[in-house]
């Protein structure tokens, strides 16, 4: 028997075969593998074959699978398996269909895959993700600011934590670019600092906000985070559990979401 980590799903109205399959690994030095993967698609119609992806899945790379499936309608998860014990994190994989869709499913939570399990760590023999985000669940591009405060304790603040921030709302979920301002300290302890993002898809009202690391293994403590988007109130997202976040699992989490 394996372990299996899956992501909440999100249910969405759609009937489609898949027609490629891209895969992209995570950037982290130790994201890649060379072992065999096999992965499974699962729809509101029922689920396709278990696929062989192959292997040799290197650091930041992306690989494109040509393979056709039967209607299985929305796609709703996909399953990744390994027999070996190397680890490889995904960093999101698409499902391209026959008539134009797109289905993507991000691993948010930075889950790694290895038949050695390590579950505190994040890492099972399965994994599964199950929150598409399509071309059709998202609005025009709006403005949003994020305001991070920094906790004021010993070492909270950080000069390398590289994080994405994702905006959950009624409509779907809106991706950000890095937090990350040139030729400015951000994240220094006690403070308060401000990221723009010009296009951020229209959401609807805002339900949640999560910080996703990238790299950096400086952690980072914040004491909470504000949201506002044109046409929208802004709303306060606290760390109530005190987490710190690090691409660097011995010192914080990689993931962090609050509603």
């Amino acid at each position: 028997m394996f372990g299996l980590i899956v992501l909440p799903l999100l249910q969405l109205a759609h009937s489609a075969s898949v027609s490629s399959i891209v895969v992209e690994t995570g950037s982290g030095k130790y994201d890649g593998t060379g072992d065999s993967l096999t992965m499974t698609i699962y729809g509101s119609k029922g689920d396709a074959e278990r696929i062989s992806i192959g292997k040799g899945f290197t650091t930041g790379s992306s690989r494109t699978i040509s393979r056709s499936t039967q209607d299985i309608g929305t796609p709703e998860c996909v399953v990744f398996q390994t027999s070996g014990e190397n680890l490889w994190v995904p960093r999101e994989v698409t499902l391209k269909t026959r008539d134009g869709q797109r289905f993507s499913f991000p691993n948010s939570r930075g889950f790694g895959l290895s038949n050695k399990e390590n579950m505190a760590s994040g890492w099972a023999a399965a994994i599964g993700f199950c929150t598409p985000i399509t071309d059709s669940t998202v609005g025009r591009p709006r403005k949003c600011t994020i305001k991070t405060r920094t906790s004021k304790r010993n070492n909270a603040g950080t000069d390398n934590c590289l994080m994405v921030p994702r905006i959950y709302g009624d409509a779907g979920v809106a991706v950000g670019e890095s937090m990350d301002r040139v030729k400015y300290n951000d994240f220094e302890a006690g403070a308060l600092d401000t990221f723009t993002f010009q296009n951020m898809q229209n959401v609807g009202r805002i339900r949640c906000l999560s910080f996703n690391v990238l790299k950096g293994d400086d952690a980072w403590l914040f004491s909470y985070a504000t949201v506002e988007c044109d046409g929208e109130s802004a709303r306060t997202f606290r760390n109530t559990q005190n987490q710190w976040l690090s691409y660097d699992v011995s010192e914080g989490v990689r993931f962090i979401k609050m509603c």
